[in-house]
């Protein structure tokens, strides 16, 4: 798969905005967050700490919108455009290795499961990696689960070219799976497995196939930041971190709460869907057994830098960006031993 980063990319949307928002009040720094998809329920408990001040109250001014994948939110990032956002850990990794003086980094992660995984139907016979053989697997270009598909193929021993793949927009990704126009979908598990059934799709009727089981137990989902804003404004960013840190963790307190944030911004939105949807992604992805004895955000070095390691491996980069490339922990408390 060709590499979605080019410095030209970066360039070009560097030179589409500036760093300054008009209308901000002179005492708050302006921070432009670009989220790794779009308006579902991981967005939720950022928009939940938007909507009840924390972000304000630590001197921001904060807007959020959507992307069209982690790849996207590294770029929008990395160029300028974005001072911070939320991106898969993987991606993030790639980019560093291909473009490490612009390179964005980590200042917390929120999955400390990876979401990414193969979904199929139950009645497709895919029940492992080697199944896909000869079939077609449908994905985007820019978001995390589809720039890890080829380095899932290679962590569980498939040949690249023994699987069709066919990009589409992830917008219609999981509708084509439904109606069989591909034989499975590259995807998260909380946003596939909730699309489909809120297109009528019961549980049975669906199989996961997780990344994670499969040599790519890797951090995911996490908050990144500019090079530029780590070392104009830290203040900026820890202020963020502790303000986002605080929507997540009253999310899990109080999801209903936080859904509810998202209907304020599209009403078309399926209240009860993203509701069922952000339970499984705390209880699945976030509120792993290491987030419950250190909290939301933490990381463990050691793994983090066998993640890099694995991630180096399976997409072929030619180096692997050290750790202190793509994490900065000066944001959040490491691990009591």
């Amino acid at each position: 798969m060709k590499s979605f980063f080019s410095f030209k990319a970066c360039a070009a949307f560097a030179a589409a905005i500036c760093f300054a928002t008009p209308g901000v009040a002179a005492d708050l720094i302006p921070i432009k967050f670009s989220l790794s998809f779009s308006l579902a329920a991981d967005a939720a408990p950022y928009l939940l700490a938007l909507e009840r001040g924390y972000f304000r109250e630590a001197g921001l001014d904060v807007t959020i919108d959507a992307s069209s994948g982690s790849g996207e939110a590294v770029i929008r990032v990395a160029s300028g455009v974005y001072q911070m956002g939320s991106s898969d850990f993987a991606t993030l990794v790639e980019f560093a290795s291909r473009q490490p003086a612009v390179s964005p980094k980590a200042v917390a992660v929120i999955y400390d499961r990876s979401p990414q995984a193969i979904i199929t139907l139950a009645t497709s016979g895919i029940t492992k990696p080697s199944d896909l053989a000869g079939r077609t697997v449908g994905g985007g270009a820019t978001d995390g689960p589809a720039r890890m598909f080829p380095a899932f193929l290679n962590a569980a021993g498939v040949a690249k070219d023994a699987v069709k793949w066919r990009q589409i927009s992830p917008q219609i990704r999981d509708s084509m799976l439904l109606t069989k126009q591909v034989d499975a979908v590259a995807g998260n598990d909380y946003t596939s497995w909730f699309n489909m059934k809120a297109n009528g799709a019961k549980l049975e009727d669906i199989r996961i196939i997780p990344y994670a089981d499969f040599g790519l137990d890797v951090y995911s989902n996490s908050i990144i930041a500019s090079i530029s804003l780590l070392k104009e404004h830290p203040e900026a960013v820890q202020g963020f971190v502790n303000a986002a840190l605080r929507g997540w963790r009253e999310a899990v307190a109080d999801p209903k709460a936080a859904t509810a944030t998202l209907l304020k911004r599209d009403k078309l939105i399926n209240g009860d869907i993203e509701l069922e949807r952000l339970v499984f992604l705390l209880k699945t992805e976030v509120m792993t057994d290491h987030a419950k004895k250190h909290g939301i955000g933490p990381i463990d070095p050691k793994r983090m830098e066998q993640n890099i390691a694995t991630i180096t491996e399976s997409f072929g980069l030619t180096a692997a960006p050290a750790l202190s490339a793509v994490y900065d922990g000066r944001f959040v408390a490491a691990p009591a031993k």
